[in-house]
Order: structure tokens, then sequence, then C-alpha cells
């Protein structure tokens, strides 16, 4: 496995997938420094959800390789590669019997201490302070929005900290307050863990030190947010976003 303490240096090498005979990614070559993050952007079906899945080996590439600070995920163990990448969805499965198994469970059972300062990262703990059992409260009695279980998601996924994050369209359900607490806890990652997040909105693209833009399956380019801008097509990628309608509007101080 990878050294320990090393950063999270993520490489993807001429990666391809394929489905039923189909291109989904195509010559992807990517590097994404440890410790740093990375917005994922394209248009429906560019390929995002499957760059996700490949950067933490939730899926092989049917070509080319990826790399986890110089080891292929192909070569690791996966017990090791689990306690290495964390994962958050627009859906999230929720396991567990009560709210805080549900926060708890993964790759090892996160302490109590450590659920409840997840749960507040992801702003779930003012949500679940309501339930009538608070973190104890059955999952299946709690009545959860789509924001409320995208943030038990989040919560999981930041009680397990490895050296890469991946975020596939887990913020979606957000408002925009709740959103931006929560990408101040991520920045709050930052030189410790690697952050991937495929976004649909313009203030995540904003916020990341780099933006991979996806096209057809392939790697239209890459670079700062800003930069990328100055393309009309980039910016026609967010025309659906109008929650902030510049990129000054969307990249708050960090």
């Amino acid at each position: 496995g990878p050294a320990p303490g090393a950063p999270g240096h993520l490489e993807l090498r001429d990666v391809g997938v394929e489905q039923d005979g189909q291109p989904l990614l195509t010559g992807v070559n990517l590097t994404v420094p440890g410790g740093t993050s990375l917005a994922v952007v394209g248009r429906s079906g560019s390929g995002k959800s499957q760059l996700a899945a490949v950067a933490g080996r939730l899926l092989d590439p049917d070509t080319g390789s990826v790399l986890l600070d110089g080891v292929p995920l192909d070569g690791m163990e996966p017990a090791r590669l689990r306690r290495e990448v964390a994962y958050a969805f627009a859906r999230p499965a929720l396991l567990g019997t009560t709210v805080e198994d549900t926060i708890a469970h993964g790759p090892w059972t996160a302490a109590p201490d450590a659920v409840r300062e997840a749960a507040r990262a992801a702003r779930a703990d003012g949500f679940l302070a309501l339930l009538p059992f608070g973190y104890a409260t059955p999952v299946a009695d709690a009545p959860l929005s789509g924001g409320e279980r995208q943030r038990l998601g989040l919560a999981r996924a930041f009680a397990h900290p490895g050296r890469l994050l991946i975020l596939d369209d887990a913020l979606s359900s957000l408002d925009t307050v709740t959103e931006h607490h929560v990408r101040r806890a991520l920045d709050a990652r930052a030189g410790r863990c690697t952050r991937i997040i495929v976004a649909h909105r313009l203030s995540s693209a904003a916020r990341a030190d780099r933006v991979a833009w996806l096209e057809d399956g392939r790697l239209r380019a890459t670079g700062r947010h800003d930069e990328l801008w100055e393309d009309p097509d980039y910016r026609a990628v967010f025309s659906t976003d109008t929650s902030a309608p510049s990129p000054l509007a969307a990249a708050e101080p960090r």
C-alpha cells in the first residue's frame, strides 16, 4: 500500500471505460496533487461519475491505470484501499439500525466522539437533535429529506478519514448556507486529504483548487475555474445553475 503519511497524490493514466461496447471515458490523463481539491464538471453523460468511480476503484478501467501515492489501486488489498478512500453520494445508502450506527458504519466503526464531530462538520447535528431519540433514533423512524440524507452520507465519510475523499454529486440537495459550511469543512482538510468533487454547481467549481472539464468522456481541459471561465463553452456547462451567476459571486473567501 501507499507509504504512511503520504498526501494522497492521485494519477489517472490513459484511463478508458466502456459499457456495452460504448466508450464512457477515453484516454483520460489526470494528476491531482496530494492534499488538493479537484472539481469534476461537465454536462450530463460526460463521464463524471465514471471518473469518480475509477478514482477510488469502485470501478476498474478497461484500459489504463489509476495510482494513489504511486501505488496502482488494483495492486492494493481491498481492506487497505477502503480505509484510504471515503465516498459520499447524491443518494447514500443508510446502513445500520440507528442514526449513530449509520454514521459510524465503514471500514472501521467510528467512535461516538468521532461520529458527533463528523455530524457537526456535515451540518447534520442540528436536525439530529430534533429527532425523537437523537442519535439513537432508528433510521427507519427518521423522516429525512433528500438534503438530510446527503448530510448523513457526508458525516459517514467525514467519520472515516483517509487520504482520498470522493464526493459524487453529494452536495446537490443542500441549501446554499449548508453547502457553504460543508465546503468550509472540506477546505479544512486541505493538505491532509485529497478531495474529488463531482460538481454541478458553479460555486463548487469556483472553490476547488483545480477543475477537470469532461466532454463526451474525454478530458477537454484542466485548470483554475477563473481561467476556464473565459471559454463560453465552459460557462455553458453551468447555464442551468442560477445560484451563482459569476465566478466572483461563487468564490467566498477561504
